[in-house]
């Protein structure tokens, strides 16, 4: 669907880490893309992209892409980050205010360990996401994304856009897929499609 009432919402995912060739976020994002793409009446114009799985990049990445749909007159009204994770299926409300992953690094080679995102903050406190979790009930919530990349981007970008007037973010972990479980690429897809579908 086509037109000036047309949403329009960012869809992220990851580049791969640790070592391995693919992430199963980007994915299920291209998944998500190629359904769209066959749907006639979805009023929801999704916009991919690809994030840096690092610390200090993830959010300038992020950022930069919603500028640069702004400078073609295209105003986000959300953003819906993917994000590996390993056999759960779930959508995160909240992120943790510390980066504290002492054995493993980021693509830029950065360890950080009982690190706060926001010194001016307590390190256990966490941070809410604003996000209309009602269009995507079939995935259940999490209060803990961990505290890794993932959880880092939702801390920023809780403070960057908490405005009432801001736009969306929400992040939903999926399973990996391929490793013999119930879960495809496809059928997380669906699900995350289902959603946009429910938007208000």
């Amino acid at each position: 669907m086509a037109g000036k009432n047309q949403r329009h919402w960012l869809l992220t995912a990851f580049q791969p880490f640790a070592g391995r060739s693919v992430n199963n976020s980007e994915a299920v994002l291209n998944e998500v893309i190629r359904l769209a793409g066959l749907e006639t009446d979805l009023s929801t114009r999704i916009h991919p992209h690809i994030l840096p799985v690092e610390y200090d990049r993830c959010t300038e990445s992020l950022l930069a892409r919603v500028s640069e749909l702004a400078s073609k007159g295209i105003r986000i009204e959300g953003v819906l980050s993917i994000g590996e994770g390993a056999e759960e299926f779930k959508i995160e409300t909240r992120a943790n205010n510390l980066d504290d992953v002492p054995d493993l690094a980021d693509n830029a080679g950065v360890i950080r360990s009982k690190s706060p995102i926001f010194p001016e903050l307590r390190p256990d406190d966490t941070l809410p996401l604003r996000f209309p979790f009602e269009a995507f009930s079939r995935i259940r919530t999490s209060l803990n994304p961990g505290y890794f990349i993932c959880n880092h981007l939702c801390a920023r970008m809780s403070r960057h856009w908490s405005a009432p007037d801001a736009p969306w973010f929400g992040f939903v972990h999926v399973p990996r897929t391929g490793m013999g479980g119930m879960f495809t690429a496809e059928l997380c897809a669906a699900v995350i499609l289902n959603g946009f579908k429910k938007l208000p």
